[in-house]
């Protein structure tokens, strides 16, 4: 028999009441996991500092976080704890298999082989801090919820994922999927929330209405082509306004000395400056020496210069992986066809681009004009 699971205000829906000694069965891996999500939610709220102003008169929550750097849960996130009240949770981990998997890959912007393993789970994971959820990497009802459309767009008929909810209304699914490419995430046709968060970060840096939506200013910003979405459902082919590459700007090769120079400097998140230098921060100061302006993020400088074939990399340009997480998340400065440098955790250091380790991350590169 199971252990019952029932309701609670105020949480995600799960609780475990244990049934009597020889007759309950705690082996199922779903309610644990959920009661693991709610029991992490209950130690970070424990944790968090009360501020009271002088006179013990209590601070507003807002007031007292500004004060101390302190997250608030800000009215998105309110909605969403209570939506996650009333969702159905998809009960997806390590191991599970299935059409519903190939939705949350999709959604995240990784390969959707339809399987749960490490490179989902990390994806979740990201997914989970980035919403605000405790990241286990485990789909209980407050990541279900955060997913928003998932859940629904997962019970249609799978043999069409592209005409779910998400895909951006009037545009061909090839026009999505340039955009995604350009945006250096999954390109899946389909706009979840990974390429919401992607479009977002590409419209803040460069001047243009934040709203998540694939507009006429954002696709041409992005250097993408629109087609209309077929009436009958065929994709139409989209292209890209750049032909092919174009010429480095002058100075680059300054920046690339200048990034040199900087081997050996350790890691430090945030870095841009000597002494400590996180992957775009790197690109940043060193484009700046040679007074060339970049964005300051690897996703916003994905969004820089014009698309480079591998195959015609050269010295200056950038190039972008995968290895902090879905999409290009990780930057550097191409030193030759073959090389890069860049700021990894074990310090600014050069290394491949194409093969080994590098290679298999690889997102593509982009040269600053």
């Amino acid at each position: 028999m199971l252990p019952t699971a029932t309701a609670v205000a105020g949480e995600d829906g799960w609780a475990i009441f244990a049934q009597p000694p020889g007759v309950r069965d705690l082996g199922l891996r779903d309610y644990w996991n959920a009661s693991l999500e709610r029991s992490l939610r209950r130690r970070a709220a424990r944790r968090r500092p009360k501020v009271v102003a002088k006179g013990h008169a209590r601070v507003s929550l807002a007031l007292a976080a500004a004060a101390i750097g302190t997250p608030v849960a800000t009215g998105a996130v309110a909605a969403q704890q209570a939506a996650a009240s009333t969702t159905t949770s998809l009960g997806l981990g390590m191991g599970s298999r299935g059409a519903t998997v190939r939705a949350l890959q999709r959604a995240l912007g990784i390969a959707a082989d339809g399987i749960f393993g490490a490179q989902t789970q990390s994806a979740v994971r990201a997914f989970q801090r980035a919403h605000g959820i405790p990241a286990t990497g485990y789909v209980g009802s407050l990541t279900t919820a955060a997913l928003g459309t998932l859940s629904s767009s997962a019970s249609t008929t799978q043999a069409s994922p592209r005409a779910s909810a998400d895909a951006a209304p009037g545009l061909s699914i090839a026009t999505i999927e340039a955009a995604q490419r350009a945006l250096g995430v999954g390109a899946d046709g389909i706009v979840g929330p990974v390429t919401r968060h992607a479009i977002r970060s590409f419209q803040s840096a460069h001047g243009l209405t934040v709203d998540g939506v694939l507009g006429t200013a954002t696709l041409a910003a992005l250097g993408v082509s629109a087609t209309p979405a077929d009436p009958a459902g065929a994709d139409t082919q989209a292209s890209t306004t750049t032909t092919a590459a174009p010429a480095a700007a002058s100075g680059v090769q300054a920046a690339v000395s200048a990034a040199m120079s900087r081997v050996g400097d350790p890691y430090r998140a945030g870095g841009t400056s000597p002494g400590g230098f996180d992957c775009s921060g790197l690109v940043y100061w060193a484009m700046h020496q040679a007074g060339i302006s970049v964005p300051r993020t690897s996703f916003s400088q994905y969004g820089a210069g014009a698309p480079v074939p591998s195959s015609q990399i050269q010295a200056g340009d950038l190039v972008f992986f995968d290895t902090a997480g879905p999409g290009a998340s990780d930057v550097g400065i191409a030193t030759g066809p073959t090389t890069a440098v860049s700021a990894t955790t074990h310090g600014v250091m050069t290394h491949s681009i194409l093969s080994g380790y590098w290679g298999s991350h690889y997102v593509g590169a982009r040269r600053i004009t």
